[in-house]
């Protein structure tokens, strides 16, 4: 099946990570010049052929994806394995993966994936079952992120995660009773962040895989944050962490 890229970001990353994935880009007649050029030169560096079409064809292709006037067509989306992911891990002194447990909505995994990208994961992991793939909508949340991250698909997480800790991964995973707050907890070394599901949570067998787990703390009397925007706040304490001195209070 044809994957389909919606929006100029999408589409430009895409054409600079994995042009060989790309197989055509449509502008919408009437799109602004300078927005038009720039994809045309995006598409004539990376080899790819880019026509022109009528807007009613780009919303056909786009569905209900907001496009701005630029759609691409590409394979399959290339999913990683999960030692092409360790490998890539390796390469840095305190790496930082994010595993998913049965994120429903494709939208928040686009949301997950650009934030992952933006604050220095090296990978991010997700079930084969039961879990949101990187489709359209993913792609047009992340921002063009999916195409510069690895994501992997494992068969069972709860294995995955028994193999990163003999990996020399700390995990810690999110929990809306736990009683460590996100800041109050190490984010150094090679570090695990695993969210679960936008209603339910960690999975039991999930959370027992996990060396610790950590809560959010927000306002007395609210219920919980978007799965999306909790991922968000973990990766940014573990970079603000990482970016300060070994002896210095995490707090």
């Amino acid at each position: 099946m044809k994957r389909v890229l919606a929006g100029p970001h999408a589409v430009i990353e895409a054409l600079r990570s994995a042009p060989r994935n790309v197989e055509i880009v449509y502008v919408a007649d009437g799109l602004k010049p300078a927005a038009a050029a720039s994809i045309v030169e995006a598409c004539r560096g990376a080899g790819v052929p880019c026509d022109q079409a009528p807007r009613e064809a780009l919303d056909l292709l786009a569905r209900d994806l907001p496009h701005q006037g630029v759609v691409a067509l590409s394979g399959d989306y290339p999913y990683a394995d999960l030692d092409a992911v360790l490998t890539r891990a390796r390469q840095e002194p305190e790496p930082m993966l994010v595993v998913l447990d049965q994120i429903q909505d494709p939208r928040n995994l686009g949301a997950i994936l650009r934030s992952a990208h933006a604050f220095g994961a090296a990978g991010v992991i997700i079930p084969k079952d039961r879990a949101a793939r990187v489709t359209a909508a993913a792609v047009r949340a992340s921002a063009g992120a999916s195409e510069l991250i690895r994501v992997a698909l494992v068969t069972n997480l709860a294995t995955c995660l028994a193999r990163l800790k003999d990996e020399g991964f700390f995990v810690q995973g999110a929990d809306a009773k736990a009683a460590n707050p996100v800041h109050g907890v190490s984010w150094r070394g090679p570090c695990v962040l695993v969210v679960g599901n936008e209603g339910k949570g960690l999975r039991r067998l999930t959370a027992e895989r996990c060396d610790g787990l950590f809560s959010i703390p927000i306002a007395p009397g609210f219920d919980s944050l978007n799965v999306s925007v909790a991922a968000a706040i973990a990766l940014y304490e573990a970079a603000r962490q990482r970016a300060l001195p070994e002896d210095a209070p995490r707090g």
